[in-house]
């Protein structure tokens, strides 16, 4: 077995994951807490409390 080789492989896909990071989880989290941010903003003072809620 070429242990070189699957190592090669193995450093090569974790730093293509690495990479990758923020795409995949920044992005998102970015995203949605843009999301609430605006719409919070725009209609969070026109919902009313409902039967004390």
């Amino acid at each position: 077995m070429n242990t070189s080789a699957i190592y090669v492989i193995y450093r090569a896909e974790m730093m293509r994951a690495w990479n990758t990071l923020f795409q995949t989880i920044a992005s998102p989290v970015i995203s949605t807490s843009l999301y609430f941010v605006v719409f919070g903003a725009a209609i969070g003072s026109k919902i009313t409390a409902i039967d004390g809620v």
